[in-house]
């Protein structure tokens, strides 16, 4: 098609002959549950599958609660994941206009976190019922998933409060 006839088409229609994508805030969101699913478990298992002199151990021989109860390695990694869950809520809620979005967008990180332990947890040692009996039989469950409610709630509203204290700091 030649410029002219696209500047036409252009023109009439409204339409730009190229091809546009915009992912707005879904793509946002997409990304961050992409960056925490990979990220948060990445980190952990870069952390249980290395002995304490550094060498590679393999899977069978470590601790199959740590791929439910995360919280267990959070010192040795330095708090990463769980830095990582924060910051992650924090930008989704600051990047909103309506804070109450990205607040549920943060929120429903946690789910997909616990369903990717299981998950791995299947992969690693055969599918059976034990993830569900530590994640919901066990109170290191719950604290796992008050852990993770809690950071990103806080994420999210740090996130809030930064943003209003900005917009009124620019409206003075």
């Amino acid at each position: 098609m030649s410029n002219k006839n696209a500047n036409k088409i252009e023109e009439n229609t409204g339409l730009k002959s190229n091809f546009h994508l915009d992912w707005g805030r879904q793509g946002t969101v997409i990304f961050a549950y992409l960056v925490v699913l990979l990220g948060y478990f990445g980190i952990v298992a870069n952390i249980i599958l290395v002995d304490h002199i550094g060498n590679w151990i393999p899977y069978p021989e470590m601790d199959p609660t740590i791929l439910i109860w995360t919280f267990k390695v959070y010192p040795d990694t330095f708090y990463l994941p769980i830095l990582l869950l924060f910051l992650t809520s924090f930008l989704l809620t600051y990047k909103e206009d309506i804070p109450h979005y990205g607040i549920k967008a943060s929120l429903w990180l946690v789910p997909p976190l616990i369903a990717e332990g299981f998950l791995f947890y299947w992969i690693m040692f055969g599918f059976s019922t034990e993830p569900f009996i530590l994640q919901f039989a066990r109170a290191e469950g719950y604290l796992n998933i008050l852990i993770l409610y809690g950071c990103t709630f806080t994420g999210a509203l740090c996130g809030m409060k930064l943003k209003q204290i900005l917009k009124k700091k620019r409206k003075l």
